[in-house]
């Protein structure tokens, strides 16, 4: 859910930072079993890092599933986009933007960043919300296409 409040100057509103599923014990069930699984593979073929790095990611994994989405305040302005207190992007840092429509579901205001390292920045957005800011957003920055990732795609099915 966001709130959007609107001037003359940009636009600005308040979502979760990502969407939260609820992850019920099967959840945590097929994640472990498959993690299992891995390991199990990696002891059996000899690769003991692997293995290392499976139980690791599981960790993580199960930590991250844990986590609950912060409410922040994002904003478009006159100079480049904000999100929460400490993080700013302006306009010559980015090289252009989109808007994913996701139906049933917060649309995503995606941002590609001048960097090889982590291009994109994802933003909750509400629909009439995301209709204003591809106006806003339009003057300052070129349209761009994004394709979503194998890892994009397979973090969305685990629910991150």
């Amino acid at each position: 859910m966001s709130k959007k409040t609107g001037s003359e100057k940009g636009l600005s509103w308040r979502a979760a930072e990502y969407e939260s599923f609820d992850r019920g014990p099967i959840w945590y069930l097929v994640v472990g079993g498959i993690s299992f699984l891995l390991v199990v593979f990696s002891l059996a073929s000899g690769n003991f890092f692997f293995g290392i790095f499976i139980v690791f990611a599981f960790v993580v994994l199960v930590a991250f599933g844990r986590t609950k989405s912060q409410t922040l305040d994002f904003r478009l302005t006159d100079e480049g986009v904000g999100i929460g207190p400490k993080i700013f992007y302006n306009y010559e840092a980015l090289e252009g933007f989109t808007i994913n429509n996701r139906p049933g579901r917060l649309d995503e205001m995606i941002l590609k960043k001048k960097s090889a390292f982590n291009p994109y920045v994802k933003i909750p957005i509400d629909a009439k919300t995301a209709a204003e800011a591809q106006t806003f957003l339009g003057e300052k920055l070129p349209a761009i296409e994004h394709k979503e990732s194998i890892i994009d795609v397979f973090a969305d099915w685990l629910g991150f």
